[in-house]
């Protein structure tokens, strides 16, 4: 189902996980970082229900629920092989009854990643790119959209790692749910890859 959120009342998104995710104390690690017991505490997005979680479900929620918007039947990503984000973008697809093309960097068999073994059983087929970087996989996924449309499908190329303008969506959500289940928060830390998840958090965050 798509719905209308995010205050504008106008951007489409699908609910793909289920919230707020957890939000629990560390305290043993605290100490040995020389910090009160009480003091770090670590959101399981791992926990987020969709496909082995992670912080891509967030952002394919929007990216999702605009292609849906649009009409698209396939969807279209890029990543390495053992990228979670391809893996999240199979299982979306198989939750939301689209196909899902993942355009990977190098070649059939040069990996064994796990997340190889899942995007086959959420059912993605994958196209392997060499050994170029992010413009030769982004340049291989537009050439199998293209392909795609002439065949009579209706593609949406989903963005690497699904960090976007829309994406970060998912992130303002996540610093808002933050500040509801910890509103003495004080400090984020976050991994950064392709930014998405920073940008979110920064929005929303940011004037904390």
């Amino acid at each position: 189902m798509v719905t209308k959120s995010m205050g504008d009342g106008q951007q489409p998104r699908v609910t793909l996980g289920s919230y707020p995710t957890p939000l629990e104390p560390m305290p043993r690690l605290a100490r040995a970082l020389g910090l009160g017991a009480d003091d770090l505490w670590a959101k399981r997005d791992d926990l987020i229900g969709l496909g082995g979680g992670g912080n891509k479900v967030r952002k394919l929620e929007w990216t999702c629920g605009t292609a849906l918007a649009d009409g698209a039947d396939v969807l279209v990503t890029t990543g390495a092989p053992q990228s979670n984000h391809a893996r999240l973008t199979a299982a979306a697809g198989a939750r939301l009854g689209l196909d899902v093309v993942l355009v990977l960097s190098g070649e059939p068999g040069a990996s064994e990643s796990g997340n190889l073994t899942l995007d086959g059983l959420f059912g993605a087929r994958v196209v392997w790119a060499g050994d170029g970087g992010k413009e030769e996989l982004a340049s291989t996924a537009r050439h199998v959209a293209g392909t795609l449309r002439d065949r009579g499908a209706v593609p949406a190329l989903i963005p690497f790692g699904g960090s976007s303008v829309l994406g970060a969506r998912g992130y303002v959500e996540c610093g808002q749910e933050l500040l509801t289940q910890a509103p003495d928060l004080a400090c984020v830390v976050v991994a950064l890859g392709s930014g998405g998840t920073m940008a979110g958090l920064v929005e929303s965050l940011g004037r904390v």
